[in-house]
């Protein structure tokens, strides 16, 4: 053990009273933060949420000129990138998310004129291809996506003497065509709401008239029938260019708009669509008109922007239909007004462009309603660091090892504990065979946890199998280590490289677990401890810092290739550091930060890799310098750092990343200051940190907005397909997997969607995949969804799936992508008779794709086994005993099989003692002859015992 790595273990492990230190910072308040800026400044426009979960925000007005240009937005890099020309300019149209993934942009003003051309957008193929015109022109009208996958239009300004319009029309996704509705009753409208119900009516609120007067009428369309009726008038007047939004319970809120004064009102309204009546509720802080509405997750709806008295508004409050209050809420950081306002899968709100002060904006800002400030959990039973936490198959958190206190000392445990995310406890589990610390913990594909080395028994290494809560054993490492890293590749296999053991170890190692054995692995070019190891989405390991054989911390990097099983050197970092931390990011990329070595101390700058230029980028430093800290990627994107090391004690203080604007910001405190501790990203989208030796630092932490997988409106993921093939679909069966709100303002520029977005996230923090919904259909009381084929390129391995529904996120369930191509052969084969039949034993194949399953089939007649891997062993019945068979073993997945050399001929007989098989009877020995050879046996046995002592 070197000296500088005990002194640090020394450190950490008699500090159970150590004093906390932090940065005094106070948790970043729920509000905006700015997402960047697009190409060409516009109003007008429309924002659109799209299956990969990206934002379209297409066409608009820039100052009197109508925009043709697109701009795509991915909300987990902040980048802004240009998107496709749509077929000509337009503004005040609408963009409708279809069932299939497209989106359907629909009429608006060209500069001269109202327009009926229509197109649609794939997210898929980055192409806008015009579709069937609509039967009229139309600006400032609006369009609702039914039950049914049809778009309702409705209303809108035509052209010369038609100010507002009575028709409506429908569009048919499945045979991209047009056909008339029935015409509303009255004088027409535009500016006007249309919200969906949840009984699939649609409801048209206010609005202008043909007249050009501010109205008051409210109108229903029932699809069944394609009839209008005519509903209660809203009771406080007439009003225009309000927002109307769909409440969990069925209400619509109606907030804002221009009163019969033509100026801002500051009241709301809610409607019963099952009694018909309105009821007043509450008061804005801000009378508002052109403003946006967003339905947040937790059921409030959040009101931004808009304008009074021509003026611009940077303004935002959230209503409370439940007790129908308005709190204010900080401004944005610009002022604007006809920018809509989009509900993001994170939860988070996306306000865009807008015209602001002096003119039209390219400007976006997000709001979030989630603090970052840390909930106490559950207590662990004794205080622990340096232990390990992995999230099981089934949402719990399995911990194991560490230094475990007692007594007023420390040292390696073998306990082991399960955090139960529902509950918010801990309870304790089958302790490990042998007690370590500094260890790695590994999840494998088939949902068994691996744990290798450590500091006490650096070379033994056990499975822990979450079914049946018990631990095996597994063949020691060939090189013991601890303070190494352990990689999950896309084979299945783990990775081991670096660690300590009476020096730095070179030998790099891979446990298969088909074959329950380690596999050499070649030897790091510099060896080393206390580095990183970062799967790449190209299916290469970044080895990153760590302290290399001087005792010094150094900046090497160096890649392995599973597919030649080789390292090779990397580009150096800007800094040295060891005890860092690193991240991969949404994009790709991957964050590093922190760290610690003799010559620098504690380290507080930031660095990125970007594996597209194969560079290193200094990112800005973290606000407090830090080592043996916590880093994780959050569902929106931001990475959460906690606690960690500064001057010999343990930090309470929190930060997160934002790749977006590449800075950090301060997150909410801990009550204790922790280092050593681990912090693992729930199913539910919550961070638990646990552990630390710091007095007081035995309860449990939760960071981070739940899942509403909980309540009675958030999504639930019943069942999954899985495993799914390289191109195959995945399906999803479960509640609520459809919105019942499209948790927007109503108003022509809405563009939200109530369909689901679908996610695959690489265990772990790994590489993030969007899948396009293919359908969403009702089955059996649930939903039933079922995703676009997979992206090419997908690498394989174990991922966890999530469906977004209007802002709300399920709790994510396993499921495995298959590798691409064949397997190979399997090895070692060997075939033992039976009566009637032959058992047949192999060893996994080294390398290549993992096959799912193995094919036994014996020749003459064809007869088969076939078992589900990792098994390795089958036996073939309905033999002919007294018939020689060759057995052939096949490996097979989802790109392909590989069989072994058949092998030499086996006969199957009756046991001794038995009756003859269908074959005829082969002769056994009689009892004389057993006694000789028992005889032959003694004697022999004699005779060595005479020799050995002779």
């Amino acid at each position: 053990m070197s000296s500088s790595l005990w002194n640090a273990m020394a450190r950490h492990a008699l500090h159970a009273a150590v004093l906390c230190l932090g940065v005094a910072t106070t948790a970043q308040a729920a509000g905006w933060r700015a997402a960047g800026s697009f190409g060409g400044e516009r109003a007008s426009h429309t924002t659109t949420q799209l299956g990969d979960g990206r934002v379209l925000v297409a066409g608009g007005r820039s100052g009197g000129t109508p925009l043709a240009t697109t701009q795509l937005y991915d909300p987990a890099t902040g980048r802004w990138s240009g998107g496709p020309a749509l077929p000509g300019p337009r503004a005040d149209h609408t963009a409708t998310p279809l069932a299939d993934g497209t989106v359907l942009l629909a009429g608006g003003h060209t500069g001269s004129a109202s327009t009926s051309a229509a197109a649609t957008f794939d997210p898929r193929t980055g192409a806008v291809t015009p579709a069937e015109a609509m039967n009229l022109r139309r600006n400032r009208h609006t369009a609702t996506l039914l039950h049914d996958g049809r778009v309702l239009v409705a209303g809108g300004q035509g052209t010369a003497g038609q100010e507002a319009l009575r028709s409506a029309e429908i569009y048919d996704p499945a045979t991209r065509t047009w056909q008339s509705a029935g015409s509303m009753p009255g004088m027409g409208k535009r500016q006007h709401t249309a919200t969906l119900l949840a009984t699939g009516r649609v409801l048209l609120v206010g609005g202008l008239d043909n007249g050009i007067s501010a109205d008051a009428a409210v109108l229903v369309w029932s699809p069944a029938d394609d009839t209008w009726t005519v509903a209660a008038p809203l009771p406080d007047g007439p009003r225009l260019d309000h927002t109307a939004t769909l409440l969990p319970d069925g209400r619509v809120l109606v907030a804002g708009g221009r009163g019969s004064g033509n100026a801002a009102v500051d009241t709301t309204q809610l409607y019963d669509p099952a009694s018909n009546t309105w009821s007043a509720c509450a008061v804005l802080h801000t009378a508002r008109e052109r403003h946006a509405a967003a339905l947040l997750p937790g059921g409030r709806v959040l009101l931004v922007g808009g304008e009074a008295g021509n003026t611009p508004l940077a303004a935002s409050e959230v209503v409370d239909p439940g007790t129908c209050d308005a709190s204010s809420l900080p401004p944005m950081a610009q002022a604007r007004t006809r920018s809509g306002a989009l509900l993001l899968h994170t939860g988070e709100v996306l306000v865009a462009g807008g015209d602001g002060t002096p003119g039209p904006l390219a400007s976006a800002e997000r709001f979030s309603a989630d603090t970052l400030v840390p909930e106490v959990t559950g207590a662990l039973p004794a205080l622990r660091q340096d232990h390990r936490a992995t999230l099981l198959r089934d949402g719990s958190v399995l911990v194991t090892g560490g230094l475990v206190a007692s007594g007023g000392s420390a040292a390696p445990g073998n306990s082991t504990l399960r955090y139960d995310a529902g509950t918010g406890q801990w309870q304790g589990a089958a302790p490990m065979a042998r007690a370590r610390s500094y260890h790695s913990q590994t999840l494998l594909a088939d949902g068994r946890v691996l744990v290798a080395g450590g500091s006490s028994v650096p070379a033994s290494a056990e499975l822990y199998d979450s079914a049946t809560q018990q631990w095996s054993a597994v063949p020691d490492l060939a090189h013991g280590r601890w303070a190494h890293t352990a990689t999950l590749l896309p084979s299945g296999s783990v990775l081991v490289a670096g660690g300590t053991n009476s020096g730095n170890v070179a030998q790099a190692e891979r446990y298969d677990p088909a074959a329950n054995a380690w596999r050499a692995a070649g030897a790091l070019l510099v060896p080393r401890y206390g580095h990183t190891a970062t799967l790449l989405a190209d299916g290469r390991v970044m080895v990153a810092g760590g302290n290399a054989l001087t005792s010094q911390g150094t900046a090497s990097v160096e890649f392995y290739n599973p597919a030649t099983a080789t390292w090779t050197a990397g580009p150096a970092m800007q800094q040295a550091r060891s005890q860092h931390s690193a991240t991969l990011l949404a994009d790709g990329r991957v964050l590093v930060a922190g760290g610690y070595t003799n010559g620098a101390g504690y380290i507080a700058s930031a660095e990125i890799y970007d594996p597209a230029t194969n560079a290193w980028h200094s990112a800005a430093s973290l606000q407090q310098a830090r080592n043996l800290h916590t880093a994780t990627l959050l569902p929106d994107g931001r990475v959460l750092v906690t606690g960690g090391g500064y001057n010999g004690a343990n930090l309470i203080s929190a930060e997160v990343y934002d790749p977006e604007s590449g800075t950090w910001q301060p997150a909410g405190t801990m009550p204790q200051g922790r280092g050593n501790h681990t912090a693992t990203l729930l199913a539910n989208g919550r961070v638990l940190v646990a552990g630390g030796l710091n007095s007081h630092s035995a309860p449990a932490l939760l960071y981070g907005r739940a899942s509403a997988a909980g309540n009675a409106r958030g999504p639930r993921i019943t069942s999954s397909s899985t495993p799914v093939a390289p191109s195959g679909a995945l399906e999803l069966s479960g509640l609520r997997l459809i919105g019942a709100s499209e948790a927007s303002g109503g108003a022509t520029q809405q563009s939200a969607t109530r369909l689901p977005l679908v996610r695959l996230e690489g265990e772990g923090g790994g590489a993030v995949v969007w899948l396009p919904i293919a359908s969403a259909v009702p089955s059996g009381g649930e939903t039933l969804v079922t995703t676009q084929p997979l992206p090419p390129g997908t690498a394989p391995g174990p991922y966890r799936a999530t469906v977004y529904v209007s802002g709300m996120a399920s709790d994510a369930v396993p499921v495995r992508v298959l590798a691409s191509g064949a397997p190979n052969a399997p090895t070692g084969v060997t075939a033992t008779p039976g009566n009637a039949q032959v058992t047949v034993s192999w060893q996994a194949p080294a390398g290549g794709t993992p096959p799912t399953s193995y094919t036994v089939t014996a020749q003459p007649g064809g007869a088969s086994c076939t078992v589900q891997a990792p098994a390795t062993s089958c036996t073939v019945t309905g033999l002919t005993n007294g018939t020689a068979y060759t057995f052939t073993v096949t490996a097979n997945n989802a790109g392909g099989s590989a069989s072994a050399p058949p092998t030499g001929g086996v006969t199957p007989a009756p046991a001794p003692g038995g009756g003859g098989g269908p074959g005829g009877v082969q002769g056994i020995p009689t009892l004389s002859d057993w006694g000789v050879l028992a005889l032959a046996a003694l004697m022999l046995l004699a005779g060595l015992r005479a020799r050995r002592f002779a």
